[in-house]
């Protein structure tokens, strides 16, 4: 018998001994929503506020994260300070850098 994902309006075929999609599983482990879909929804005064006063914060979008670190960029703060701040490893600042910050949003 084939069970179908627990996710609501989601007609595929749940993983073997589980009860959601791969699709939803990734969705829920990368995102936390199993409906996430879009990278475009950021929030530009919690952007402004962080780039003003740059200190750790969590629950960020990736792409208020990525906003953040071009902000911080254009400040010349260093890379290792901006992984800190948006909570991701330094090496995902220097990429960000490198690809200037169009294919990471």
């Amino acid at each position: 018998m084939i069970r179908i994902c627990n996710i609501d309006n989601c007609a595929s075929p749940a993983r073997t001994g589980r009860r959601i999609c791969q699709k939803h599983r990734k969705r829920l482990a990368a995102h936390g929503d199993a409906d996430f879909l879009q990278w475009s929804v950021a929030d530009d005064t919690d952007v402004d506020l962080i780039v003003r006063d740059p200190r750790p914060v969590e629950g960020l979008t990736r792409l208020e994260r990525v906003m953040v670190a071009r902000g911080l960029t254009a400040r010349d703060v260093p890379a290792e300070e901006i992984a800190r701040i948006v909570g991701v490893t330094p090496r995902s600042v220097y990429r960000w850098r490198s690809e200037g910050f169009r294919q990471a949003a």
